[in-house]
Formats: C-alpha cells, structure tokens, sequence
C-alpha cells in the first residue's frame, strides 16, 4: 500500500504542478497573502512593461542581479513606464519549472518573503522567459516589480 502512495504521488505531482506563467505567480503569491489576511496583488501593466524591460536588459547586458553591473537599480524601469513610485520591490528567480516550487523558494527567503508579504505593495508586474539571461540554462527566469504608485493605479488589468 506504502509503495502503491509513494507511486501515486510521484505520478500525480507533475500533474497537479503549474507551468510559470504571470497569472499563475500572482495567484500564487496572493495564496499567500491571504493566509496572511492581506489583500491581493494586482497586475499592472506598466509594471509588467517595466519587468520585461528589466529582463531584457539583464539579458543585453549579460547579468542576473539586482542591480546592473553599470549600478542602475531595478526600480529605473518604473518611470520609464508612468509608474511614479511611492513603494517598489523586486524579486528574481532562475532555474525554475513550476510555479508552486518557484513560490515556496521565496517563501523560503526572508528578502523575497518579505516582498510578497509586504502590506506596502498593491500592485506587481512579472516577466518570464525560457533559460537564463547569462548562460544557457534549464528552467525558466522570472523577474517579478511590486509597487505602489504614487497616484492611484489606471493601468490594471
């Protein structure tokens, strides 16, 4: 019976595992909001513009880091995009298949913890692409901007 479990959740894991996408980080991340009794996140899309541009970036300029090797902080995507900040933060991750095992690892993480439970960010936008900004790798690169804008959001989806 044991090894009939044990062959069970081995077949069923794959299956119940979501494949990274914006959507499915956000909905994961606001799982844990609300265990939290914090409201949810909400897509903006300037945010995710900025991601992209972020990700980009990382990817022109051959880096993975929170700030550019040219020492630019991630945050100067934001105005780029009419994102006038009043609270931003930022979470990177690489090498990752699914969304659920992507989502504990930060929870895992005091700083990107910290990101996704703080109750000063209302809104993210997210970036994801297949391999690495670097090298060649496995998995995918996710570069999630959380944010509180300065004026109130007109850009959400």
């Amino acid at each position: 019976m044991k090894r009939f479990l044990s062959l069970l959740l081995l077949i069923a894991t794959p299956a119940l595992a979501s494949d990274i996408t914006r959507a499915s980080v956000i909905a994961a991340m606001n799982e844990y909001r609300a265990q939290h009794h914090l409201p949810p996140l909400r897509e903006d899309l300037r945010l995710d513009a900025a991601a992209n541009d972020r990700m980009s970036d990382m990817e022109d300029q051959g880096y993975w880091a929170h700030e550019s090797p040219d020492g630019r902080s991630p945050f100067l995507w934001l105005p780029a995009h009419r994102y006038e900040i009043r609270y931003a933060g930022e979470n990177l991750a690489c090498g990752f298949e699914t969304t659920e095992v992507l989502v504990e690892g930060w929870m895992e993480s005091p700083g990107h913890r910290d990101n996704i439970l703080s109750p000063h960010f209302e809104d993210c936008g997210i970036a994801v692409i297949d391999g690495m900004t670097m090298r060649r790798g496995n998995g995918k690169s996710i570069v999630v901007m959380f944010g509180t804008a300065r004026t109130p959001a007109m850009a959400t989806r």
